[in-house]
């Protein structure tokens, strides 16, 4: 009897193993096949800077002063390596033969005048005997032609005096803007002449531009969005200096090139920048940052999470199941390290960012937030 009973319960032992057997390894089994995956939340920022870029400082004006007549160079009035205005007096050359060129001028005009001035009385003294029947007509129409010539000789006369208070005038050279002066190339009691090449250089320091050429799409992207307009552009341009400090101010765009660079796809735009402590030198380098004037809130996600095929951009989301869900996207641009993502998400949603290689939409996996 007892090794019945023994028998019994051995056999509702065994039962009780492969009835709970198989369950236990099925939940065991479906624990371990599912995949885990990384995550990462889908939040919201301003859009911010829209790129990095290497910029040259340029001049905005920049002007040789040469000389335009012959003559010995009696005066610098300037500092080399200063600043200038406009108006101010740089040079003077000699002025001696062009003051007589003009007190010759100007009594060759008062001979021609006093000539002019008696043929004048004649032609009406003429008339006067030509109404009374006195003189012939070709006497009078002689009288007329002498003033003609007399008045031709005033004129050419004025034309001479104006040319030579020209070449006096010339012998001053005054700054046509204000800016930055060079050294100068001739030295005084050298003689000057109009082949005697560039005296010196001014250069305008304030305002000054600064150009950096952007890629094609990026510029694409910014007229598509309004922020790169015919006439106007709504980004704002700072700089960082060789120093690595920030440049005091910021700049506005106000140039964009009217053709793409073949060699590079990139576009030439130009910003202007105050400059009234002379910090910026045309030729220097200076790094360029681009940011919206007006930053807008978009969303964003890392690039890790974007994924490409033949429908184009999508991301892999775990929904509220911690299944996997296929979904569209359409993208912005790329800022350190995220995609802006302008349709196909909102904020709050979980987007795979690791162990995208074992999963597949419908997939439940054990999912981890990525951590910022």
């Amino acid at each position: 009897m007892e090794t019945q009973k023994m028998k019994l319960f051995a056999g509702l032992g065994t039962l009780l193993i492969l009835a709970f057997a198989p369950a236990h390894s099925a939940a065991q089994d479906t624990s371990e096949t599912k995949p885990n995956v990384t995550v990462a939340t889908v939040v919201s920022q301003q859009s911010g800077n829209r790129g990095f870029y290497v910029g040259r400082v340029e001049a905005v004006s920049t002007v040789d002063l040469q000389a335009r007549i012959e003559g010995v160079l009696e005066q610098r009035n300037f500092t080399e390596g200063g600043t200038v205005k406009e108006g101010d007096l740089l040079y003077v050359i000699e002025k001696g033969l062009y003051e007589a060129s003009v007190a010759s001028a100007q009594a060759t005009l008062e001979g021609a005048q006093a000539t002019l001035k008696n043929a004048t009385v004649e032609l009406e003294r003429q008339k006067f005997l030509l109404d009374k029947g006195d003189v012939s007509q070709s006497t009078y129409d002689s009288a007329a032609a002498t003033v003609g010539v007399d008045q031709s000789k005033v004129d050419q006369a004025k034309a001479s005096l104006d040319t030579a208070n020209i070449n006096l005038g010339y012998t001053e050279i005054y700054a046509p803007i204000d800016g930055r002066i060079s050294k100068s190339n001739i030295d005084v009691g050298n003689l000057v002449s109009s082949n005697s090449g560039t005296l010196a250089t001014i250069t305008s320091v304030d305002p000054i531009y600064v150009s950096f050429y952007m890629g094609e799409k990026d510029l694409i992207a910014d007229r598509e969005k309004g922020l790169i307009g015919t006439d106007s552009a709504a980004l704002k341009i700072s700089l960082t200096l060789a120093s690595g400090d920030p440049y005091e101010s910021t700049g506005s765009v106000t140039y964009v090139g009217t053709a793409v660079e073949e060699a590079s796809d990139t576009v030439e735009v130009r910003a202007t920048f105050d400059n009234p402590k002379n910090v910026l030198i045309p030729g220097q380098f200076v790094n360029v940052t681009v940011a919206e004037a007006q930053p807008q809130q978009v969303l964003v996600v890392p690039q890790s999470a974007v994924q490409l095929d033949s429908s184009g951009h999508f991301v892999y989301l775990v929904d509220a199941s911690d299944k996997i869900e296929r979904r569209d996207v359409k993208l912005g641009r790329q800022v350190s390290g995220l995609w802006e993502v302008t349709s196909g998400l909102e904020e709050g949603d979980k987007v795979v960012t690791q162990g995208l290689q074992r999963i597949s939409p419908g997939v439940t996996v054990n999912a981890t937030e990525l951590s910022q």
